[in-house]
């Protein structure tokens, strides 16, 4: 959208542009951003559509402007001798990510009206471009005549580069893009992924935030803006932007499956006291034997069981201390008082409820010798185990529900989908 072109239409209502008009790809820009800038509520886009009549064009641009892309591809496809109908067609279909489907239309339509539709050439390189028939773009492109500074031109030339893997003059495209036509979703979008790519995440940010002042919302960008403000658990603007795009597409289930997780963060109740127990409970697990007063007796009795941290002796029962040769109770009095003053106890680290008893010995430790990747899990589950350095699933049930909760982009959508996954292997998480 190029503001250059917004002029005496911000003074004029989004009725009169519709209804009086003429249909083209400027108009048509002009009228997304009266729609953006004046705030036009559904009721009343609902309310003109009532009102504009059986000219499927301009019923199109209404449908579009309400989110409801779908109806508005269907009139459009109605009008096939319409130049405009077939760029409208063509533009709405990129922008929902179906470039073939675009490509075939947008071909068709240039053959009949390119001389008459001079930004349908641009879109047809687009569509091209996005299909990987870069040689094709290439020789379009040339065809068109645009000049180079020109914020189409930039945009285009972003998309080879982004093609040919050259990130930094993607970039440096798409960023002179954006600043000739900040209203353009296409732009924000791809300069937002590109920021991203590099680990710019508040520069990523701020492009596709500049989506959300389209009409309608650019489902991509706001899905990729709600991943990242929950990466900075800015979850109540994380939920925003995955309401917006079920406003727009109730039938989005990325956004659904997004949403119920951002939900989840942020009601999350998150204890940092908690958390600091935890970790200084670690450290004083990793603590020798040999640091506490023992008996000469009990010391070598727990080296001769290989037992050297605390965190190894309280992976053993009073039993299983006390079969142990020249091991008595005198001995296991003792090692009770250095748990006591810690605060720990035999048997608390064992994971013998891990498996059901029915399971034998080997089994058991077939099991837990496992990759964690025979669990399937989902790409958003996978990169916690991953975060965290979990491989097999001896490593995954050592953890406990509050630390893989408190990953980012861990909500309980994720947590029941490992603890489901594990049950059915007779696992279960570390409890506390």
């Amino acid at each position: 959208m190029d503001n250059s072109a917004i002029t005496d239409d911000e003074t004029r209502s989004l009725e009169q542009m519709i209804l009086e008009g003429e249909m083209n790809s400027e108009f048509y820009a002009r009228a997304r951003s009266v729609a953006v800038s004046k705030r036009i509520v559904e009721e009343e886009l609902e309310e003109l559509l009532t009102r504009v009549g059986p000219d499927p064009v301009r019923r199109a641009a209404v449908l579009d402007f309400l989110g409801r892309r779908e109806e508005a591809l269907e009139l459009l496809a109605s009008d096939s001798s319409n130049a405009f109908a077939i760029h409208l067609r063509g533009k709405l279909m990129i922008e929902m990510g179906h470039a073939k489907s675009a490509l075939v239309v947008l071909e068709a339509g240039w053959k009949e009206h390119g001389t008459t539709v001079p930004s349908m050439g641009a879109l047809l390189v687009e569509a091209k471009i996005l299909t990987d028939d870069i040689d094709a773009a290439r020789t379009l492109f040339r065809e068109l005549d645009m000049p180079e500074d020109h914020h189409r031109v930039r945009y285009l030339k972003g998309l080879v580069a982004q093609e040919n893997g050259d990130y930094a003059e993607a970039l440096e495209h798409y960023t002179a893009a954006a600043d000739g036509a900040p209203g353009e979703p296409r732009y924000q979008f791809r300069l937002g992924y590109l920021h991203s790519l590099h680990g710019s995440e508040q520069l990523a940010i701020e492009a596709y935030e500049m989506c959300m002042r389209t009409a309608p919302i650019y489902a991509h960008a706001m899905l990729n803006l709600g991943i990242l403000y929950e990466d900075a658990e800015r979850y109540e603007e994380s939920i925003m932007c995955y309401r917006m795009v079920l406003q727009s597409n109730p039938d989005h289930e990325r956004a659904a499956l997004y949403l119920v997780d951002a939900e989840h963060s942020l009601d999350m109740y998150y204890d940092r006291d908690k958390e600091k127990e935890n970790v200084r409970r670690q450290q004083l697990l990793q603590i020798p034997i040999t640091d506490f007063e023992l008996s000469v007796r009990s010391r070598n009795c727990l080296a001769k069981m290989n037992i050297h941290t605390l965190g190894d002796l309280i992976q053993k029962s009073e039993a299983e201390l006390l079969s142990y040769k020249n091991f008595g109770e005198t001995s296991l009095t003792e090692i009770k008082r250095i748990l006591a003053q810690k605060n720990f106890r035999l048997g608390e680290g064992k994971r013998d409820d891990l498996v059901h008893a029915s399971l034998p010995d080997g089994e058991h430790a077939k099991i837990l010798g496992e990759p964690v990747s025979v669990l399937e899990l989902s790409s958003r589950s996978q990169r916690c185990m991953d975060r965290l350095g979990i491989e097999s699933l001896a490593d995954l049930v050592r953890r406990s529900e509050l630390e893989l909760i408190s990953q980012k982009n861990f909500g309980v959508t994720s947590l029941n989908e490992v603890k489901r996954k594990l049950g059915d292997r007779s696992l279960t998480l570390a409890s506390g």
